[in-house]
């Protein structure tokens, strides 16, 4: 019961900071101006899916691409684990899914932690090469300062968040071998049920009950982290980029854009009405 109260608690000032941090962006993008747009719908979810979904422009570069895909898609598929957390932390439960899905809820558990064990090594890879190996184009004077600590900080989080992850995963996977009333079967997830044994195979139930709960709290911390710092980092352009793209003009619109009178005199877009956030 303990948890749950400090669970809601730290979850409801999670949100609450982050919605006041957004609330203010969302003003501060209200005070541009109203922009009529003629959009073709079809290139505009052509844009969203290969420029802000696929991250198309990245793959000028392929093995930074990959790395920058591991990462990106790894934290998409996290949050599905989200939402069982939260189900778990406000109802005082445990693995809500886990005996309802079956052995779909091994094939999702088992993708996320693929994804989060490739994620791990991109990360590392950024790391070393920012801070390590100093690959020129990461050291430009424009990226000294704020940029590059920015850029550390993620990559930071983003250890973290697995580490979080592979502690809560690995140690579950070995208490429900102990208790299995209070520790529903995952099934075998691919990569707890090899790594656990090695790393936390002779600890006693106590230390695996204290890591399995540190890395669920570290997990979900630093989520609560990410969400409230994604307002000041240059990684807010991630989400920013489904409206960008979706707005934005095709080159045909740019070529052909015109201006026309209206019957009071002043100037105005041709098009249909619409915001360019």
């Amino acid at each position: 019961m303990i948890q749950v109260i400090i669970f809601t608690i730290v979850t409801i000032l999670a949100f609450s900071y982050a919605g006041l941090q957004f609330s203010k962006l969302r003003r501060n993008i209200l005070l541009g101006k109203d922009e009529k747009l003629d959009l073709n719908f079809a290139q505009s979810w052509k844009n969203v899916f290969l420029v802000a979904f696929g991250q198309q422009k990245m793959f000028k570069r392929w093995f930074p691409a990959l790395m920058h895909l591991f990462i990106y898609v790894a934290f998409l598929f996290t949050q599905v684990e989200l939402i069982e957390i939260l189900i778990d932390g406000f109802g005082g439960v445990h693995r809500f899914f886990a005996d309802k899905l079956g052995i779909l809820y091994t094939i999702v558990i088992s993708t996320i932690e693929i994804l989060s064990l490739l994620a791990f090594v991109a990360t590392i890879v950024f790391l070393v090469r920012r801070n390590i190996l100093k690959t020129p184009r990461l050291h430009k004077p424009e990226m000294q300062g704020f940029p590059t600590l920015d850029a550390n900080l993620i990559l930071g989080f983003e250890v973290l968040l697995i580490i979080g992850i592979f502690s809560m995963n690995g140690a579950d996977t070995l208490l429900q071998t102990i208790d299995p009333t209070h520790y529903p079967d995952t099934g075998n997830l691919a990569v707890s049920s090899w790594l656990a044994p090695l790393l936390f195979g002779d600890l006693n139930e106590g230390m695996l009950k204290v890591v399995e709960r540190s890395g669920w709290w570290l997990h979900l911390s630093m989520v609560y982290v990410f969400l409230n710092y994604l307002p000041k980092s240059k990684h807010l352009h991630i989400f920013m980029a489904f409206p960008n793209t979706f707005l934005a003009k095709t080159k045909a619109q740019s070529r052909n854009r015109k201006y026309a009178r209206s019957d009071e005199g002043s100037k105005k877009y041709d098009g249909v009405d619409g915001r360019r956030w």
